[in-house]
């Protein structure tokens, strides 16, 4: 049977896209289906056909696949804060380990991977210290999947015990109108292994507080000792500190309002600009022996990628939140580097997001 729109037609799911959704196939069609599991086999609506690709609603689960569970949330479904709640944190792990292999084998060509390690999250429930949540005419919780509507939540299985009190406490006075703000469970002053945080209002750091201390340990042993280090999209210094104490001379670099906190948190010489610029004008000149790239999900700059080329350091670690644009940027910054090691962290359980550490030397 052709997929139209609006029609149930039953499924069987192979495995899971990048994007958490699975995958079926149905007459030279790849179909997609969010909160499906490896495994299903399902009843969905289709409601979207394009050329090479469908995606479907389910209606029914007719046969659960083995990763199947009851997702310990009454709200999932309706609220879009995750997308794997209902996935075993086993097959979870499994599919973002898969992720990361395919997207450096199909976009950057890389047929010779090395093992990809993994590193499992201490708390798979209750390990969010950050978290955005909406409110609207009384009503405070998370945006529904694929709507600005918001779904009013009281608990929040994902969220430790002190964004959880955050929670409650907007909860307890909504604000009035419409809108998002932003919860976390700790202040302006962490510690993390010994390293004091300044950790400003605005400024962007990890939800995974029991992943915390970890992430930096492998992070850092991945970079080495050396004499010279440069860090791009350094944050509010969270690597930047323990990479000043293993490199005599370390220059990070930063463009948001993070980059005032950095200067507090480490000795490392911090310069306020944007990463595609300083890297184009100051990278080879620095001539790093190790370059730590961090950037957002939309990856490096273009001018980043070909600087840490040109530059050639003997390492370049990436921390990189999306596979596809690791992906890509390995691919830009040129077969001159060899992936040595690759590590999947479950930064996000319950959700789709990959977080990985890609060390990759110069050859």
């Amino acid at each position: 049977m052709s997929a139209q729109v609006g029609v149930a037609l039953e499924l069987a799911i192979e495995r899971l896209a990048a994007g958490g959704d699975g995958v079926a196939h149905l007459a030279g069609l790849t179909v997609f289906v969010p909160r499906a599991a490896p495994g299903d086999r399902v009843l969905a609506r289709i409601t979207r056909v394009e050329r090479r690709f469908a995606r479907a609603e389910i209606e029914a689960v007719l046969a659960p696949g083995p990763a199947r569970r009851e997702p310990p949330c009454p709200y999932y479904g309706r609220c879009g804060g995750c997308s794997w709640l209902h996935l075993d944190p086993a097959e979870q792990s499994r599919a973002r380990v898969a992720i990361v292999r395919e997207a450096l084998e199909r976009i950057a060509q890389i047929a010779a991977l090395p093992e990809i390690e993994h590193v499992a999250s201490p708390a798979t429930l209750a390990y969010r210290s950050r978290a955005r949540i909406a409110y609207a005419r009384g009503r405070v919780g998370f945006r529904a999947r694929g709507s600005h509507e918001v779904v009013d939540v009281e608990r929040c299985a994902v969220l430790d015990a002190a964004t959880e009190t955050e929670l409650a406490r907007v909860r307890a006075r909504p604000p009035r109108g419409e809108g998002e703000l932003e919860i976390r469970g700790y202040g302006e002053r962490l510690e993390i292994a010994g390293r004091a945080l300044a950790v400003g209002p605005a400024a962007f750091f990890q939800a995974n507080r029991p992943l915390w201390e970890r992430w930096q340990q492998l992070v850092l042993e991945a970079c080495g000792h050396g004499a010279r280090a440069c860090e791009l999209y350094c944050g509010v210094g969270f690597y930047t500190q323990g990479l000043a104490e293993r490199y005599a001379r370390v220059i990070a670099v930063e463009r948001s309002p993070s980059a005032r906190d950095a200067r507090l948190n480490t000795r490392a010489e911090i310069v306020e600009a944007a990463c595609e610029d300083w890297a184009e004008r100051e990278l080879g000149a620095f001539a790093p022996e190790l370059v730590l790239l961090n950037p957002p999900r939309t990856g490096c700059h273009q001018s980043v990628s070909d600087a840490v080329r040109t530059a050639r350091p003997r390492r370049v670690v990436y921390v990189s939140c999306e596979a596809s644009t690791l992906a890509r940027d390995v691919a830009r910054i040129g077969h001159d580097f060899r992936i040595a090691r690759l590590v999947v962290l479950d930064a996000l359980p319950q959700t789709h997001h990959v977080e990985v550490i890609a060390v990759l030397e110069c050859v």
